[in-house]
């Protein structure tokens, strides 16, 4: 007679040691924008010809640095955001400098994407939201709304105002997008950031590589009345330092 609690037993041995020889790793989440304090991002920014050719490129470079935390109460959670100053080479933020962000902006991300929380000035919260501005994982036409996040190295020189809501769409997930560091594989998102119609609107478009962050971005201006778009600006990463972003 086969004794079949034999075999069963056998078999689930089996089992569990070919289990040990091929364990099943964890699904492992990748970072979109590394965020720790200390990190920084350095770009250098070249005015363009209405053909998209390069006319010439600013007298300086121009950055981000995350440079503090502030904690805040999110949707009834205790959350670690980090401040995103603008700063120069030198890598000191412009706490409050006229014609670059007064204060910083604040964000932190999770598994929805990047988030835009709010900004402050000297250390007091100006305005508070919630705004995921950059899904991730990226798809292509999906659009979310929110705050302006104007994420440039020239500051708010167009004079937005801070409580403007506008539409972050994603236009591709695999555009190559060339820096001295190298050629990243990117993901891009649209962003308006003035819109003057029946003139014109200001757009910039954000070229990001997950795991290192935005490595470039380009402005652009739409004519409403001849239907087409010309160049302004490119910003190209030429230098970076990242850390591991803390788990909260």
């Amino acid at each position: 007679m086969i004794n079949l609690r034999r075999i069963s037993l056998v078999l689930v041995a089996l089992i569990l040691s070919r289990c040990k020889d091929n364990p099943v790793e964890p699904a492992k989440t990748e970072t979109l924008i590394p965020l720790s304090v200390g990190n920084y991002w350095l770009y250098q920014g070249y005015y363009l010809n209405d053909d998209g050719s390069i006319n010439f490129p600013q007298d300086r470079k121009y950055g981000f640095i995350i440079d503090d935390t502030l904690s805040q109460i999110i949707n009834g959670h205790r959350t670690l955001n980090y401040k995103l100053f603008n700063c120069g080479e030198d890598l000191k933020p412009y706490y409050d400098k006229p014609g670059s962000f007064e204060g910083s902006k604040l964000i932190y991300q999770n598994t929805n994407g990047l988030i835009y929380s709010g900004n402050e000035k000297y250390d007091t919260i100006k305005m508070i939201f919630n705004d995921l501005i950059i899904p991730f994982p990226a798809k292509i036409g999906r659009v979310v709304n929110g705050h302006v996040f104007y994420y440039s190295t020239l500051g708010n020189n167009s004079n937005v105002p801070e409580d403007v809501v506008t539409q972050y769409t994603c236009v591709s997930t695999d555009s190559l997008f060339s820096t001295p560091l190298g050629d990243f594989k990117c993901i891009v998102y649209k962003m308006s950031f003035a819109d003057f119609e029946p003139q014109f609107r200001d757009e910039v478009y954000y070229f990001i590589k997950p795991g290192i962050g935005i490595v470039g971005f380009v402005e652009m201006v739409y004519h409403y009345s001849i239907n087409k778009y010309t160049y302004f600006l490119k910003n190209i990463l030429t230098a970076y330092k990242i850390n591991e972003e803390k788990q909260q």
